[in-house]
C-alpha cells in the first residue's frame, strides 16, 4: 500500500494500451521512484526503461504485471529471482476463463520466494496516503482537495466500482483515501484487506463490494466481525441469482450463493448490506462525513411544500418518526417564520429569501428544544439560480441584485452554518437537487454530506441510526 518504488511491466508510449494509461496516471501524482521495463522502448513517458528486471539499479518495493497472460509466469519467477516480494498482477485469463493450474502456478512461485500478490485480474491499489504522494494504479485520476482526509476505503472484487467510480465520487464528495480491487483473490483475498484496514488509522468506514466469497467461509465471516465492531461496514452483495453467479463465476471465479445465507451472515456480523451500488457509495458517504445519531427523531426543514411532504413520508417509511413539536416550540418558531411557513414538523419555509433564518435561527430553535436527533434539510440553493436567470434575460438588470450579492451573503450564512454543525456534533444530512450548485460544493468540502434525492437522504440517515443504536451510541 505504501511503496517508494514501482516496476512496471506492460506500458509503453502508445496510449491506446491499458499499462500505459496506467502508468501515466501512476506518474502524475505518485513521488517515487518509478522503473518501466520494456524490451525495445528506451524512455516510457519521460522515464529512463530497463530491458530486463536484472537490469533495475535496485530491487523495487512493488512490481505491477500488465502483460498478456502467457508471458506473466515467466515475469513472476524472474521477479522472485530478483528478490522482489510484492506483485499487483493486473493481467486476466486465469481462473476467471477456467485456466486454474496457471492461477495455481503464479501461488507456487509466490510461495517458494516468500512473495505476496494481489489479483490477477484486478486493477490494483489506491492510496492517497501514500508517503510518496498518491499510489494509484487505474486509469482514472483522483484526488481531495488540500486538507481534506480520505477516511473511506474500498475493497472491492470488480476493478471498474473502484475505478470507473472516481469521477462521480470526486464530483460528490466522497472522501475515498484507500481501496484494493482484489480481482481472482489467488494470493491476497477480501479476509487479508478486511483485517488490514481494521487497523489502518487513516480508515474509518469501509465498503465492501463482493461476488462470493471464495474459501475460508469461517474465516472471512470472523474477520467481517471483528471489522464491524471497529468501524462502520457497508456491504453490497451481487450473487444471489442466477445470472449474478453466472457472471461472477466468469469475471472473477467468485461463486455466488444464496442471498439469504450472506444476509445472515451479514446481519450477524453487523454490517450494513445494500441493495444498490448507489446506495454502497451514499452510506460510505453518509458514514464518513455524518456525526452519529443518539436516537432517530427527525427535524424536517424545507423550503418549499412539495419536497416536506416528500422528506417526511419517506422518514415514516424507512421506520424514523418525524414527530409534531411542541406547543412551545412551535410558538418560538412562529414568532421567526413568515405567516404563509409551517411551524410544526416538518418546517416549510415557502419562498423565503431570509438565508438566516433558513440557516440559523429556525435550526437553531429545533436542535436547542431537544426534541428531535437528527436535523434533515431541503433547499441549499446558491449563486447558480440567481446566474442563471440573468443569462436568460441578456443579464439585463444585474445592477439591481448582482449574482455576487447573492454569493457573499449565503457565503457568510453557510460558513456560520457549518461552524454551528461542527462545534455541537449535530447529525446533519442535506438534500439538493442540484448538486452542481456551488453551495454543495461548499458544504461538501466543509465536511458536510449533501445527497441529491430526500428519499437517499432518509435511508442513509436510518442506516446510520440503525448501525449506532445497536452499539448503545
Amino acid at each position: 500500500m505504501n511503496p517508494k518504488s514501482v516496476a512496471f511491466l506492460g506500458a509503453s508510449n502508445n496510449f491506446t494500451t491499458m499499462g500505459t494509461g496506467q502508468l501515466y496516471v501512476l506518474r502524475t501524482r505518485f513521488k517515487g521512484k518509478i522503473y518501466p521495463v520494456h524490451p525495445t522502448e528506451t524512455s516510457i513517458l519521460g522515464f529512463p526503461a530497463f530491458k530486463t528486471l536484472e537490469d533495475l539499479p535496485e530491487v523495487p518495493d512493488i512490481l505491477i504485471i500488465v502483460l498478456p497472460t502467457r508471458l506473466v509466469i515467466d515475469y513472476l519467477e524472474k521477479a522472485g529471482q530478483c528478490g522482489i516480494r510484492h506483485v499487483i498482477i493486473v493481467s486476466a485469463g486465469f481462473s476467471e476463463v477456467g485456466e486454474s493450474e496457471n492461477q495455481t502456478e503464479l501461488n507456487r512461485i509466490a510461495d517458494n520466494y516468500r512473495m505476496r500478490f494481489i489479483g490477477p485480474n484486478c486493477i490494483g491499489i489506491i492510496n492517497l496516503h501514500c508517503s510518496e504522494g498518491i499510489f494509484n494504479c487505474t486509469w482514472f485520476p483522483f484526488e481531495l482537495p488540500e486538507g481534506q482526509h480520505g477516511n473511506v476505503s474500498l475493497i472491492s472484487q470488480s476493478g471498474s466500482w473502484i475505478s470507473q467510480i472516481l469521477i462521480w465520487m470526486e464530483r460528490r464528495g466522497i472522501r475515498l483515501g484507500k481501496a484494493v480491487s482484489v480481482g481472482n483473490e489467488a494470493n491476497i483475498n477480501i479476509t487479508d484487506c478486511m483485517k488490514y484496514f481494521r487497523d489502518d488509522p487513516d480508515t474509518e468506514v469501509v465498503g465492501i463490494y463482493i461476488e462470493g466469497v471464495k474459501c475460508e467461509g469461517r474465516r472471512f465471516a470472523k474477520a467481517l466481525r471483528e471489522l464491524a465492531k471497529k468501524k462502520p461496514v457497508v456491504v453490497h452483495y451481487v450473487g444471489g441469482t442466477k445470472a449474478g453467479s453466472r457472471a461472477g463465476m466468469s469475471h472473477t471465479a467468485s461463486l455466488g450463493g444464496k442471498s439469504s445465507i450472506y444476509g445472515t451472515v451479514f446481519k450477524q456480523a453487523g454490517v450494513i448490506e445494500t441493495s444498490t451500488m448507489e446506495e454502497l457509495y451514499e452510506y460510505l458517504h453518509a458514514f464518513s462525513l455524518v456525526y452519529p445519531p443518539k436516537g432517530n427523531r427527525v427535524g424536517l426543514i424545507t423550503n418549499s411544500g412539495g419536497p416536506a411532504v416528500t422528506f417526511a413520508d419517506s422518514c415514516e417509511r424507512y421506520g424514523l418518526p418525524v414527530p409534531s413539536f411542541s406547543s412551545e416550540l412551535q410558538g418560538k418558531i412562529r414568532d421567526v417564520v413568515r405567516s404563509t411557513a409551517s411551524a410544526n414538523n416538518p418546517i416549510d419555509l415557502t419562498f423565503d429569501m431570509n438565508m438566516d433564518l433558513f440557516y440559523r435561527e429556525v435550526p437553531r430553535l429545533i436542535w436547542q428544544s431537544g426534541e428531535v436527533d437528527v436535523l434533515l434539510i431541503y433547499g441549499v440553493f446558491g449563486g447558480n439560480m440567481m446566474e442563471r436567470m440573468f443569462k436568460f434575460g441578456n443579464n439585463e438588470f444585474m445592477e439591481m441584485l448582482p449574482a455576487t450579492f447573492f454569493e457573499n451573503m449565503l457565503r457568510e450564512n453557510l460558513k456560520d452554518f457549518v461552524a454551528w454543525i461542527h462545534e455541537n456534533k449535530i447529525p446533519v444530512l442535506i438534500s439538493c437537487l442540484d448538486t452542481a450548485d456551488e453551495a454543495v460544493a461548499y458544504l461538501q468540502n466543509q465536511g458536510i454530506a449533501v445527497f441529491k434525492w430526500p428519499s437517499m437522504a432518509a435511508r442513509a440517515m436510518k442506516a446510520m441510526v440503525d448501525y449506532y443504536s445497536k452499539r448503545g451510541n
